[in-house]
């Protein structure tokens, strides 16, 4: 029970054009849905292939990845190897992939009613059937549907919850529920660590460094940590991400060398002398190619499906755990609704492929008349109802030197006054799915260098009383 033909074109049209796998990865269950041993075989070497070999098909690249293993090797040979393939590849039309996918379903859908023994022989003779997909047999045998194992379309079983509960709490008392830490303390505590399947978001005025304090935290994530990360972005570019990666690791303590560098120094080659070059590009330079885990990627005009195709290839492809998104637009158009719509396409796809997902996004103009403290999702530029989107909402800005004594900064060390010697930007928890909300933290920022230095929460300084005469 089963067609036999659809299954083999599914599989040649995957070999024929790879990337269509991070369109069909999470809805093709191979277990359930190809019958035939060969097939099933073929297409669970294609996808182990694309995830940890190769992006692209080759007779070549195929024979070595086949020969890696003795056994897989012996069935590849036994199906008559590359010639095999290439068959199948022939007779595939990868634009008519949609068509061979449904009748695999609907096979795979009729063999689990059979196991279940209902009478999927009568259905089968059913004049309509030859057009039938797999969604019209669940509305044919509705009433008879309990639990269904093949996924259809990524559809899901209902769960009883509260079953699990004591599992659950060993689970979290063994491992508690936090996910990597940022090169922000107060973020890691107050959002449990950015965590896989949770939306960040980061907003800014132009040009205010929304980039720069990104590029920190890839650079911690993608290079120290060699965490695999994902940089989409649509406003600088490669050259202007290199310039931020030399001049946040060599000046951040976080990453071991505490240098004194500008980026702009960096990137018109004034160094103090020789040495300083060698140090920069040698020892610092060395460092990061030998640990960096970081794949950056150029957007012009994306659509919400490209945007989608791009992570899904490098998710599954090269094992991306975190994707960075700078920044939020919409396509061909920054009305609220397109972006809202982009921002809800990283969140499905955060909890989807179980990534964690950070993106930057425009403040008002209007947001500099704004107090720091004040700020909420009204200042977020032609898309304010995105808030109800995201996991973590943070709003930050600039603090004007002229309103330095009006505030304190509150740490482990008590309370102490802002330095006019230095530039501070406040952040604004404004929605926090980790803990707490509504404070306000506060930023040791330098630009020049990319260094960015939390030193803790951002209080008003109580109104000093009027003596009485």
């Amino acid at each position: 029970m089963y067609d036999l033909t659809s299954e083999a074109l599914f599989v040649g049209s995957m070999y024929s054009k790879p990337i269509m796998f991070v369109d069909y990865a999470e809805l093709i269950k191979s277990k359930y849905d190809f019958e035939d041993t060969d097939t099933k075989f073929l297409y669970d070497s294609f996808e182990l292939f694309y995830k940890t070999f190769s992006q692209e098909i080759s007779e070549t690249k195929l024979n070595i990845f086949m020969n890696q293993d003795p056994d897989r090797s012996k069935q590849y040979r036994k199906i008559g190897g590359w010639k095999t393939i290439e068959k199948q590849i022939e007779l595939a039309d990868p634009e008519d992939i949609k068509n061979y996918f449904d009748a695999i379903k609907k096979y795979s859908l009729l063999r689990e009613f059979s196991r279940k023994g209902f009478p999927v022989e009568k259905l089968m003779q059913h004049k309509a059937f030859p057009k039938m997909k797999a969604e019209d047999i669940v509305r044919f045998m509705r009433f008879n549907v309990d639990n269904i194992n093949t996924v259809i379309g990524g559809g899901k079983s209902a769960t009883s919850l509260g079953k699990d509960i004591k599992k659950k709490l060993a689970k979290w008392r063994e491992a508690p529920d936090m996910g990597v830490e940022f090169p922000f303390p107060i973020w890691t505590e107050l959002f449990r660590g950015f965590r896989k399947k949770k939306l960040v978001i980061d907003g800014m005025l132009s040009n205010e460094g929304k980039s720069r304090r990104m590029a920190k935290i890839v650079n911690f994530l993608g290079v120290l940590k060699k965490v695999p990360v994902l940089v989409l972005v649509n406003e600088q570019d490669e050259d202007e991400w290199y310039a931020m990666q030399a001049s946040t690791i060599s000046n951040n303590p976080e990453f071991g060398f505490s240098y004194d560098i500008r980026e702009y120094d960096i990137v018109l080659g004034n160094y103090k002398n020789e040495e300083e070059f060698e140090y920069i590009s040698e020892t610092i330079g060395s460092w990061i190619e030998d640990n960096h885990k970081i794949y950056f990627l150029e957007l012009s005009q994306y659509s919400d499906d490209d945007l989608e195709r791009e992570i899904k290839k490098h998710v599954l492809g090269l094992g991306v755990q975190y994707i960075f998104y700078d920044t939020l637009k919409g396509y061909k158009t920054d009305n609220w609704e397109s972006i809202k719509q982009t921002t809800t396409k990283l969140k499905d796809l955060a909890g989807e492929l179980n990534i964690g997902a950070y993106a930057t996004i425009q403040l008002t103009d209007e947001t500099v008349l704004t107090d720091v403290e004040e700020l909420s999702s009204m200042n977020i530029a032609n898309a304010k109802q995105l808030k109800h989107v995201v996991d973590h909402l943070i709003l930050e800005k600039r603090i004007d030197k002229s309103k330095y004594e009006n505030y304190l900064i509150k740490n482990q060390w008590g309370e102490t006054p802002l330095d006019v010697n230095k530039t501070y930007y406040g952040q604004k928890v404004d929605k926090n799915r980790g803990g707490g909300k509504g404070m306000t933290l506060v930023t040791e920022v330098d630009l020049d260098r990319n260094i960015w230095k939390e030193v803790g929460y951002l209080i008003r300084k109580p109104r000093e009383k009027k003596r009485k005469s």
